[in-house]
């Protein structure tokens, strides 16, 4: 088992698996999610604990408030307790991209599709870049995106040289090169 960090991503590879997963949040990251959730559920239990009803308008109202201020607690809370982890099982073809949230995970296996290569695509800004795996010519599975050139190209890069796939680089508009594997092997494993 081959097991690499770059970034916020590990990327582990064992036969014929290949996983890259987000690095697992740091505790403060969990301690304010644990009490974005807790705030969501105490504002449930004391809205029935304390509610007194007076008319149909006032219920609406206030199950309208709840929900709202409740869904932004919640979110909060996913927002810093999810992790994604992306399975590519090369000896059955398989991918999956599964999001979780301690131990509740959400994703399925989907038939992984013949891989043409992997690109770094500059977003909206110099800092800003999407990592995709392309095939069938114009289609895309969205890895990440990666805030730092830098970053990015030496997450891709580890990527492609484990999926033996090439690496595009799509920062400049409408100037795209394939990278020299080779000498990304120098620059990044070296």
């Amino acid at each position: 088992m081959i097991r690499i960090s770059c970034c916020f991503l590990y990327l582990y590879v064992e036969k014929n698996l290949v996983i890259i997963s987000t690095k697992d949040k740091p505790i403060w990251q969990i301690i304010l999610a644990a009490l974005f959730y807790t705030i969501a559920i105490f504002l449930i239990i004391s809205f029935f604990y304390f509610f007194q009803y007076t008319s149909l308008e006032d219920l609406i109202s206030d199950i309208t408030s709840l929900l709202f201020t409740v869904l932004i607690f919640v979110f909060g809370g996913v927002s810093f307790s999810q992790k994604r982890t992306m399975f590519f099982d090369l000896e059955k073809n398989k991918f999956k991209d599964q999001f979780s949230i301690g131990s509740f995970k959400i994703g399925k296996w989907q038939d992984l599709p013949p891989l043409n290569y992997i690109s770094v695509l500059g977003i909206d800004s110099k800092y800003s870049f999407s990592i995709n795996l392309w095939y069938d010519r114009n289609k895309h599975i969205n890895i990440f995106t990666i805030f730092g050139r830098e970053k990015a190209f030496k997450t891709a890069f580890k990527i492609a040289d484990q999926l033996n796939i090439k690496l595009l680089d799509a920062t400049k508009r409408n100037n795209y090169n394939y990278l020299d594997m080779d000498e990304l092997k120098k620059k990044y494993k070296g």
